[in-house]
């Protein structure tokens, strides 16, 4: 009896050893990810990568891509996704430009507008879900063609143009990195160190158990959308004055980009307590560097979002166990 009591704590022991290393690798993985995709690009770029030109690309190209990543983590860390952020995006910025263009409003009231849209979108996908039962990922995509039909309507086939001169600090580098660190220092807060972080992660462990334990699982996934609401209004207005135009297309692939930055960074697809919010960041990094050097290497831009969509096929065939439970 001894032996078979001895023999099942050796073969527990194994296992916990077994999984503490899988752990281990899976936050690792990430940043040799990082590292090994920053020097590859650097190599066969011969350094273009980082030249000054080049450096204010991927400022402006990972700025709003992380901004919407670290929003998208705490939807991810309940298990759930939001496929309608790009047409809400889009969406924000042509509601800004409109009030600031033909209205002449302040900046302020253009920001409020835009991030009323996005939060708008984002609680009705998440309403869907909540109240109607819809699964969140069919009722984003109701929610997506709602506003992808507005943001077409809205500019008719044509441009609406803003000046870039008269806000230039929107285009600011130095503007840009204090928004970035205040919002990753707010989001890591909320994330790693109180109870609304850790309800998100309880939720995507096992919704059950944590309904079971008296958390408000319905409030705490509506309030994760309204962050990540929050987020892409933010990117959208910065995003606006990058481009100093919007169109029919502005905020178009931001869902995927955010999605496929999240996995990248090692975030679980059905999120958990091994979510990491500085995933979000790293995978943002990743795929900044990643998106940007492919274009410098020479290839098609075409060419480029094939290669995404492999990457994103492999990254969750990968994770699928993760998304079981299984690491």
């Amino acid at each position: 009896m001894n032996n078979e009591v001895m023999s099942e704590l050796a073969i527990q022991e194994a296992l916990d050893k077994k999984e503490q290393r899988n752990n281990l690798m899976n936050q690792i993985l990430p940043y040799l990810g990082l590292i090994v995709v920053f020097l590859f690009f650097l190599i066969v770029t011969k350094g273009a990568l980082l030249n000054d030109l080049n450096r204010a690309n991927l400022i402006n190209q990972c700025f709003t891509l992380t901004i919407v990543a670290m929003g998208g983590a705490f939807v991810f860390a309940h298990g759930g996704s939001d496929m309608s952020i790009a047409a809400t995006c889009g969406c924000a910025q042509l509601v800004a430009a409109l009030l600031l263009t033909q209205l002449g409003m302040p900046l302020w009231v253009c920001f409020i507008a835009a991030l009323g849209v996005t939060v708008l979108g984002a609680c009705l996908t998440a309403s869907l879900g909540l109240v109607l039962g819809v699964p969140v990922f069919v009722g984003s995509m109701c929610i997506r063609s709602v506003f992808t039909g507005i943001l077409a309507s809205g500019t008719a086939g044509s441009k609406i143009f803003v000046s870039q001169a008269t806000f230039g600090f929107m285009n600011d580098t130095l503007v840009k990195g204090i928004v970035l660190i205040s919002v990753f220092a707010i989001g890591y807060f909320l994330f790693e160190h109180t109870s609304f972080g850790r309800t998100q992660r309880a939720i995507g462990g096992n919704e059950q158990t944590a309904i079971q334990a008296g958390l408000h699982t319905k409030k705490m996934k509506l309030l994760s959308y309204v962050l990540l609401g929050v987020c892409v209004g933010v990117a959208a207005m910065f995003q606006m004055f990058r481009n100093g135009e919007v169109t029919s297309q502005s905020g178009t692939g931001l869902e995927f980009n955010m999605m496929l930055a999240v996995l990248l960074g090692g975030l679980p697809m059905r999120g958990g307590e091994k979510a990491r919010f500085v995933a979000a960041v790293i995978g943002a990094l990743i795929l900044t560097i990643l998106d940007n050097g492919l274009v410098l290497w020479g290839l098609d831009i075409n060419v480029v979002n094939g290669v995404k969509g492999l990457l994103f096929v492999a990254v969750v065939g990968l994770s699928y166990d993760k998304s079981q439970g299984k690491y």
